[in-house]
């Protein structure tokens, strides 16, 4: 012996040393780490649609509301209902100046009633316009009525 204690190579009696893990390669996950969540099987984009989906556009001094029950109208406090039944068809378009939401009530008759909105910002101009041809296309489904544009 040369006086130092220590496993001799090949003992079977021997300790054995401890040996680091070996290190993961760059961008591996490690086999000590925790697992991570699995992603789902689809991705979830928007919520379900609503079955019956409402539109609403105000200012301060008037109002349009279109529901399952039909169009509402208000202007300065006075209120102007339509219900489905009685509605031939609907018709909007941008008011003067660009910044108002014009909407078209039409009876059977041929007697209409209209009312409009001023919108603070083009963008919600245009948000009115695609929320309410949405809404209308659920209640009117296929009946003649012209596409709802901004322009």
């Amino acid at each position: 012996m040369n006086g130092q204690y220590g496993p001799v190579p090949g003992n079977p009696y021997a300790q054995p040393q401890p040996q680091s893990a070996p290190q993961p390669a760059y961008g591996q996950p490690s086999a000590y780490a925790p697992p991570q969540p699995a992603p789902p099987a689809y991705a979830p984009s928007f919520p379900p649609p609503h079955h019956n989906p409402e539109f609403l556009a105000a200012d301060s001094r008037s109002g349009i509301v279109v529901d399952e029950n039909g169009v509402t109208f208000d202007f300065e406090g006075q209120s102007a209902e339509f219900p489905w039944s009685e509605i031939q068809s609907i018709h909007s378009k941008p008011g003067v100046g660009g910044h108002r939401l014009m909407v078209a009530v039409v009876l059977p008759g041929g007697k209409f009633y209209e009312c409009g909105v001023k919108a603070r910002s083009s963008a919600t101009l245009n948000h009115w316009f695609r929320d309410l041809g949405h809404v209308l296309s659920v209640y009117l489904g296929s009946r003649d009525n012209p596409p709802l544009s901004p322009h």
